[in-house]
């Protein structure tokens, strides 16, 4: 396993909470076939207080795809890239990370383009908070091959009532799989076909308390090969 701290939006220091988090809900999206542009919604969430994002929610989503190639996908314009994630093997995977603090007329959904033409699938899951800090979230990445099963990197936050979301996405050719994990307090997890290119993603949260969160390796519902790879991606969400 490869692992990395990034620190963009600096990781602010220790200090007691000015607000608190709460979960508008979530959701996952999955897309397979032709390169194209193509709408992933933003409502119908669940799991939270709403059932789309309101003036001043923070909304994060993790886009992983699998290839026999990697290739660009092109965010949406107006949001920010915390990163892409790129891990390559027989089945490649990218995890791309976006965010975006809705405005006074919140996005009901977001554009992206693959420039794949065939053979390939995107998997998405969404997570939508009211109470977030705008500044970049800190994060850690990890990738690793010979494997579907994502082993999401550590992180210490350092602001009582930080959120930590986790998770990663694996290239495979096990057609429509999920993947496990008894870490956190919720899990999502959705996995696509692709014509031999299939993705699973999973997205884990957790209610920080002390010390550092190393979620354990994820369970695939899938038979596992080397041909396999994964991306995975840790972040700090802060009230603001």
């Amino acid at each position: 396993m490869l692992a990395s701290w990034h620190s963009r939006g600096a990781q602010p220091p220790a200090a007691a909470a000015g607000g608190s988090l709460t979960l508008v809900g979530s959701r996952t999206f999955t897309h397979a076939g032709t390169g194209s542009t193509f709408a992933i919604p933003l409502t119908s969430l669940m799991g939270g207080i709403a059932s789309a994002p309101r003036t001043g929610d923070l909304v994060v989503a993790f886009i992983g795809q699998a290839a026999q190639q990697n290739d660009d996908v092109t965010m949406p314009s107006g949001w920010s890239q915390l990163d892409r994630v790129q891990s390559v093997a027989v089945r490649s995977s990218d995890l791309y990370v976006i965010y975006k603090t809705m405005g006074a007329t919140p996005d009901t959904g977001f554009d992206i383009v693959d420039g794949i033409n065939s053979k390939h699938s995107i998997a998405v899951t969404i997570f939508v908070y009211e109470g977030a800090s705008t500044a970049a979230p800190a994060f850690t990445t990890a990738t690793g091959t010979a494997t579907a099963l994502c082993n999401p990197p550590a992180i210490t936050p350092t602001v009582a009532g930080s959120i930590i979301l986790s998770g990663g996405a694996s290239g495979h050719f096990s057609v429509v799989q999920t993947f496990g994990s008894s870490a956190f307090d919720a899990f999502l997890t959705v996995g696509v076909e692709g014509g031999s290119n299939d993705t699973t993603i999973g997205v884990g949260r957790f209610a920080w308390t002390a010390g550092a969160f190393d979620p354990a390796v994820f369970t695939f519902s899938g038979s596992d090969s080397t041909q396999f790879c994964w991306a995975a991606l840790s972040l700090i969400l802060i009230p603001a």
